[in-house]
């Protein structure tokens, strides 16, 4: 499937897809969008959360918590280790990744001296077996697994390492704004107060609402992993499929006829792209997920 879309991506790594959403109305004047969500935030890096070599986690013990309380790691009791999103609102957290290796339980997690980390079954070690999972990082010197701000999991080697690939991303995406990322890849996560966006593994873009953690929205486009989403400077927000270059594209807003549109995640629950110089309270949206108020 191929739609009006550019040739190659227009900007760098991570970014954010992103949205808002009022009823269409007329465009303002403003050169370019009102709101300083277009433009990655300055913050002080507050340094990750760590694990280090030796170390167990066991259901019911100790947790992984980012240093910024979005994300926490944690070992189940049915043998899951799980990535969550903390909700802001103190509702259910959010799963972003897994062991998959849940219906075992009294499973537990360690981050063994060869620097692998490992999850065994009950009973199980180095030793004896049981492996149920692992980062295939064994034979390395230095592992330490870190948790970053925005949930970023990474276990760092000498040689090879591992990771989650997951990270927040802006609540915002617009294009040609200084520090505004223009892509956003699988494991991308944003938030606004009452929702996450997230484009998961398996190519799908879902808006999750906070409060009970249910499924609003979503691009139907599961199946195609390693899917990226682009913010096009022609307006158009667009999933491709995943490639050397942003070429056959699988899903969009098919609003590439308005140039310097920009996507916005609102505090409302509502996903929307609006014409450039339009906003939240001004108007000029042309496209929207309709979860205002869900």
């Amino acid at each position: 499937m191929r739609r009006r879309v550019i040739r190659t991506a227009s900007a760098g790594l991570l970014a954010a897809a992103v949205m808002a959403g009022l009823a269409p109305s007329a465009q303002a004047a403003d050169p370019v969008p009102p709101t300083p969500k277009c433009q990655v935030p300055v913050d002080p890096w507050p340094g990750g959360s760590y694990l280090y070599r030796g170390t167990e986690m066991r259901a019911g013990g100790s947790t992984l918590v980012g240093q910024d309380n979005k994300s926490v790691l944690m070992m189940e009791a049915d043998g899951n280790l799980v990535l969550y999103l903390v909700n802001s609102t103190g509702g259910p957290k959010h799963e972003i990744w897994s062991s998959g290796t849940s219906g075992h339980p009294g499973a537990y997690a360690i981050l063994q001296a060869d620097s692998n980390l490992v999850v065994y079954a009950a009973g199980g070690s180095a030793e004896t077996g049981g492996a149920l999972w692992s980062s295939n990082t064994y034979g390395q010197h230095g592992g330490v697994l870190t948790l970053y701000p925005g949930g970023s999991l990474q276990l760092v080697t000498n040689e090879k390492g591992w990771g989650t690939s997951t990270y927040e991303a802006p609540s915002a995406f617009c294009p040609n704004i200084p520090r505004s990322p223009g892509l956003i890849t699988p494991g991308g996560w944003a938030q606004s107060d009452s929702v996450w966006l997230l484009l998961q593994q398996d190519g799908n873009l879902v808006i999750f609402r906070k409060k009970d953690n249910k499924e609003i929205w979503a691009s139907g486009t599961w199946g195609h992993g390693g899917a990226m989403l682009c913010m096009q400077e022609d307006g158009n927000l667009v999933l491709y499929k995943p490639a050397p270059k942003l070429v056959d594209s699988i899903w969009s807003t098919g609003t590439f006829w308005s140039p310097g549109a920009y996507a916005l995640l609102q505090d409302d629950g509502n996903f929307v792209i609006y014409k450039r110089a339009g906003g939240p309270g001004k108007g000029g949206a042309i496209w929207s997920t309709g979860t205002y108020g869900q």
